[in-house]
């Protein structure tokens, strides 16, 4: 699964497309900013921005699957009320996290609590155009899967899903689940719902009826799915041009908290 949680481990082709994404979304991000980044898994990007000279604070769930494997001094909180006095932060950052978060309109709020007036939320976000790809990129993987399965061999690759450790918990109907139908990625809908979940028509609705005023958004440029494959046996200089035919697979959404709104 490509998320926020995944882009945390060390090393490795998706720490590299995870920091271009990053490094898109700095341009936006006035130098020297309290940032409060939001479902920061082991913490790396929150490293990387701290070592790009903000103030950074991070926080994820107790229960993060990359709680053990931090880098960063990661806070832990309850992913509904972020433990933070009002007006904190110059920035809310976060990478692939609000498609996973349930209570989407709750935690909008909060985030405007926690900045302050005029403070900036910068959102990246998988697009329609990876929703697609990643769906159509399961049975090409599915195959792999089997193949090496059969072999007796590990996959290394990221899944959209994980479809190996699936494998292991549901046994054989489990498999066949995932062989079917690529798995839903975030909190709503099934795969096909999810190119309009992911589309940012939904995404700037959502913002609006939030109170955001929208600044920009703009396309990673970059092409790769839920399934790395290919891995880095495809540059990114290659998924750049890929990106002008097939689409861009993140979205940035550049949002400003307005002037007058109450604390």
């Amino acid at each position: 699964m490509i998320d926020s949680s995944a882009s945390q481990t060390s090393g490795g082709f998706l720490e590299e497309i995870r920091l271009y994404e990053l490094e898109l979304a700095l341009q936006f991000m006035p130098r020297g900013s309290r940032v409060l980044e939001l479902g920061a898994g082991s913490g790396w990007q929150a490293r990387a921005l701290s070592e790009r000279g903000y103030e950074v604070t991070a926080i994820d769930l107790a229960s993060s699957n990359y709680r053990a494997q931090r880098i960063w001094p990661v806070v832990d909180y309850d992913g509904e009320h972020i433990p933070f006095a009002d007006a904190s932060f110059d920035v809310v950052f976060s990478s692939n996290v609000l498609e996973h978060i349930p209570h989407i309109d709750a935690i909008q709020n909060e985030i405007q609590r926690v900045l302050q007036p005029g403070g900036l939320a910068i959102h990246i976000l998988p697009s329609s155009t990876w929703r697609v790809w990643t769906s159509l990129a399961h049975y090409p993987y599915v195959l792999l899967f089997l193949t090496r399965f059969a072999g007796g061999r590990t996959i290394r690759v990221m899944t959209a899903g994980d479809l190996s450790m699936r494998v292991q918990r549901r046994g054989i109907w489990g498999m066949l689940g995932r062989v079917l139908l690529s798995p839903r990625h975030g909190e709503l809908g099934n795969p096909i719902s999810e190119i309009y979940y992911f589309s940012r028509f939904r995404w700037m609705r959502l913002f609006r009826r939030t109170g955001w005023i929208q600044l920009t958004r703009v396309s990673s440029h970059l092409f790769y799915t839920g399934y790395l494959i290919l891995g880095s046996g495809l540059a990114l200089s290659k998924r750049t041009a890929l990106s002008r035919v097939l689409g861009g697979s993140c979205s940035i959404f550049v949002l400003r908290k307005p002037e007058a709104q109450v604390q």
